[in-house]
């Protein structure tokens, strides 16, 4: 798919190796389950697994020769970003890094200290996958201040220097998911119409923003399709069940929802079910639903005809070649300011495909 928004006209992107059903996408966020995983790197070392900072640890230099990343992470409170931290642990091990890593629990301003912290320990490079884009601010001046090359992974900065950022393009994601909503309302009714329900992201961060407007400006294309609620599901399964369930009430006819992560979607699917609306998917009364992320809860839904589609990314793959970017950069060579990694479309027609294979369920590989 082609850039939909001026603001991706200088990203780089991975040559689609899946074929025609590969998509490029911008800043991603998205995630499932609700369990909570350890560090289980080899080469990773976790400087606070609970998110904590470590306010005694003294300032320490990486071994002779050994390149020091410090990477904090916004949650492992979702399958998403359990991806993202086996990643990160695959391309240290591959670029023979030492790695320290933090876990903020989805709070910002436990992530600013934990990022102060790892600044303080000698680090080479610094890894961010940010909660909030405006809050991460000060950390990355610091990092500047400090001549600390900083990256960001699948989330991004609003302000400081960032030497690379690394994500899917967001804005063309929300717009494949438009598009997709629009092409199936047109098999079901002949034309582009009908009631959608738009479930945001978590507000504040760089992927919810960019889904939303990929999906609002696709979207506002056809006029015969009404938007009839756009409520935040905040990337948060319990969020997007009572959103939809209050949502549901209110409109007795909804042909489809588009979920900004796989949580939303699975969040819906579980209040349409509760309302005794689930109708099966050859039925013209079925609840169209389309999310993002490729988690495991999402394939299982697709198998079962309770969603219809996602757009999957690969959080280990994405989160490997920011490493990679680093080991160029403290090589002198040049590397992207902005990188993305490409999507794929993954419905019950494909999902068992070689197609699909080949681009990586990568929820699979991610145990919780």
């Amino acid at each position: 798919m082609a850039w939909n928004s001026a603001r991706f006209n200088g990203w780089s992107s991975l040559a689609a190796p899946a074929g025609a059903g590969l998509l490029c996408v911008a800043a991603a966020l998205s995630g499932c389950s609700k369990s909570e995983s350890p560090s289980t790197g080899t080469a990773a070392s976790d400087a606070s697994a609970s998110g904590a900072a470590v306010a005694s640890a003294a300032p320490a230099s990486a071994p002779a020769g050994k390149t020091k990343i410090g990477f904090s992470i916004a949650t492992l409170n979702n399958a998403f970003f359990v991806g993202l931290k086996l990643g990160v642990e695959k391309g240290s091990k591959a670029e023979s890094f030492e790695l320290v890593q933090t876990n903020a629990n989805g709070d910002a301003q436990q992530q600013v200290n934990d990022a102060n912290n790892l600044l303080s320990q000698g680090i080479t490079a610094l890894v961010l996958n940010p909660i909030d884009s405006k809050a991460i601010i000060p950390v990355v001046q610091k990092a500047n201040q400090m001549n600390i090359p900083v990256f960001t992974l699948d989330r991004g900065s609003d302000g400081g220097k960032v030497t690379s950022f690394v994500a899917s393009d967001n804005v063309a994601l929300g717009a494949t998911g438009a598009k997709w909503i629009a092409d199936q309302l047109t098999k079901r009714y002949g034309s582009a119409k009908g009631n959608v329900v738009d479930l945001i992201g978590l507000v504040g961060t760089t992927a919810a923003t960019d889904r939303e407007k990929g999906f609002s400006d696709e979207i506002a294309k056809y006029p015969d399709i009404k938007v009839v609620a756009r409520q935040e599901g905040a990337f948060d399964q319990e969020k997007s069940l009572n959103a939809m369930t209050n949502i549901l009430q209110k409109f007795p006819q909804i042909d489809a929802v588009f979920g900004a992560n796989d949580d939303n979607t699975v969040g819906a699917e579980k209040a349409i079910d509760n309302a005794g609306r689930y109708k099966p998917l050859d039925d013209k009364a079925h609840i169209l639903v389309i999310g993002a992320d490729g988690t495991a809860q999402a394939l299982s839904a697709i198998r079962a005809g309770k969603q219809d589609a996602t757009i999957s990314q690969n959080p280990i793959e994405m989160a490997a070649k920011s490493l990679n970017f680093i080991a160029d950069n403290a090589a002198g060579k040049s590397v992207p300011a902005t990188y993305a990694w490409p999507t794929f479309l993954i419905d019950k027609s494909n999902i068992d495909s070689d197609e699909t294979k080949k681009y990586g369920l990568w929820s699979l590989q991610v145990s919780q």
